[in-house]
C-alpha cells in the first residue's frame, strides 16, 4: 500500500523531457518535485495495512444480505478499498430483484453515492484495476444508481485510452467497456467508440497474444460491449451494424479459443456468446457446430429467454440446433416383454381345430305372409 517517488515515476508523474534530460539542474527539480507530490498521498503503516487487509477479506466472505447491514454499521469509516469490497460483494453474490430491493435501503444509497464520487475523481491510491472493479459493481446496480455515467465511467474510459496499453490488464478493459455498455440502451458506450477501437486494437495486436489474458467472463463481455457500441440506432425499429476490421478480427480470435476450451466454459456464457454474434450479425458456422452440442445437452441450466434467443440466432443463420445424429444403427437389441418381438420362440402346438358352427334349428321355418 506504500508509494514513494519511485512509484510516481511510473503513473505518469514524473515524465522529463528531451530538453530536461539535457539539463542536470533540471532533471533533479522534476525528480524533486515528482518526490514532494508523492509524499503527499497517504501511507498506511505496516499495522494498518494488515488492519485493512483483514478488512477486507471479512467483507468479501459475507452475504450479500448481511453485507449490508455491515454498511449500515460501519460504513461511514469505509476507506476507498473496503466500500469497493462492499459493492462488489453485494453486486456479486446477489440476484438483479435482491440488488433493486439492497438498493431501496438509504446506506447501500449512500454507498453507491460514495463509489460514484470514487470514479468521478480517483484518488491517487486507487488504480485501474480497484476502479474498474468498482464500475463493474455499480453497474450491476439498477440505472438509478449509476448516476452521470458520463463523468463517472467514461472519464475513466477516456483515461485508460490515453495510458501504454502495458498499464492496463485485458480483463481490466473489459470491465470498464462492459460498464459503460450497461449505461442506458448503449449510448455512452456509442459516444466513446474511439475508446472501444483503441482496445480492441490493442488486444487484437501481435495475433492477438492478450486475447489469452482474458478470463472467460472477460471475454463475453468485451464481446457484448464492442457489439453495442457498433450497433447505430435509426428511429425506434431500425438499427445498424458499423463493424471494423479489427472488431471482426477480435471475433475470429475469439472464436478460435472458444472452440478449443469449449469444455472449460459454463453453458450460460455459450449461450450469450451466440446471442452477440446474433446481434452484431457475424455468422460463425463453425464456433455455433460447435456450442450446439452443449447448448441441447445442457438446456435446463439456461432460462427460458436465454434459449429463446439461442434458437432464434441459430434460425437466423439457419443452422440446425439439435442433437448429434447416431448414424446407421445394424443391431437390434430383444428384451424381455416385448409383445412385438417375443424374446422366445413360440412352441409347436400340433393341428389347429376350429369350432363349427351349430344350427338353431332342424329344419328351415317356413313363416306364414
Amino acid at each position: 500500500m506504500k508509494r514513494s517517488a519511485e512509484d510516481a515515476f511510473g503513473t505518469g508523474v514524473f515524465q522529463p523531457t528531451g530538453a530536461a534530460m539535457l539539463d542536470p539542474k533540471a532533471y533533479f527539480a522534476q525528480w524533486q518535485a515528482a518526490a514532494q507530490q508523492a509524499a503527499t498521498i497517504p501511507q498506511l503503516s505496516p499495522e494498518e495495512d494488515t488492519e485493512q487487509d483483514a478488512v477486507l477479506h471479512q467483507v468479501s466472505s459475507l452475504s450479500a444480505v448481511r453485507c449490508a447491514a455491515h454498511v449500515k454499521e460501519k460504513g461511514q469509516n469505509f476507506t476507498s478499498l473496503v466500500a469497493i469490497e462492499a459493492l462488489c460483494t453485494m453486486a456479486t453474490k446477489s440476484s438483479f430483484k435482491l440488488r433493486e430491493d439492497l438498493f431501496r435501503q438509504p446506506h447501500v444509497k449512500a454507498l453507491c453515492k460514495k463509489i460514484q464520487e470514487l470514479l468521478s475523481q480517483p484518488p491517487p491510491a486507487l488504480d485501474l484495476r480497484d476502479l474498474s472493479r468498482a464500475a463493474e459493481a455499480l453497474a450491476k446496480f439498477p440505472e438509478e444508481a449509476r448516476g452521470n455515467a458520463a463523468m463517472s465511467m467514461g472519464a475513466i474510459a477516456n483515461s485508460m485510452s490515453q495510458l501504454n496499453t502495458s498499464d492496463w490488464s485485458a480483463d481490466t478493459a473489459s470491465k470498464l467497456l462492459w460498464s459503460l455498455a450497461r449505461c442506458g440502451d448503449g449510448e455512452e458506450i456509442r459516444k466513446n467508440k474511439h475508446v472501444v477501437s483503441h482496445v480492441v486494437k490493442e488486444l487484437v495486436r501481435d495475433k492477438g497474444r492478450r486475447i489469452q489474458e482474458l478470463s472467460y467472463d472477460g471475454l463475453v463481455h468485451l464481446l457484448w460491449a464492442v457489439a453495442k457500441a457498433r450497433i447505430q440506432k435509426r428511429g425506434v425499429d431500425r438499427q445498424t451494424v458499423h463493424t471494423q476490421e479489427s472488431d471482426n478480427f477480435l471475433f475470429q480470435l475469439t472464436s478460435r479459443r472458444i472452440c478449443d476450451e469449449i469444455d472449460r466454459i459454463p453453458v450460460t456464457l455459450l449461450a450469450d456468446v451466440v446471442q452477440i454474434h446474433h446481434e452484431i450479425g457475424i455468422k460463425n458456422e463453425r464456433l455455433f457446430r460447435a456450442i450446439c452440442p452443449k447448448i441441447v445437452s445442457k438446456q435446463k441450466e439456461l432460462r427460458e429467454d436465454q434459449m429463446a434467443k439461442c434458437i432464434k440466432a441459430y434460425t437466423r443463420f439457419m443452422i440446425p440446433l439439435k442433437e448429434q445424429a447416431q448414424g446407421f444403427r445394424t443391431m437390434a437389441v430383444v428384451q424381455k416383454g416385448d409383445f412385438l418381438r417375443p424374446s422366445d420362440k413360440p412352441k409347436p402346438q400340433g393341428k389347429k381345430t376350429y369350432e363349427k358352427p351349430q344350427a338353431l334349428y332342424p329344419d328351415t321355418q317356413l313363416h306364414a305372409k
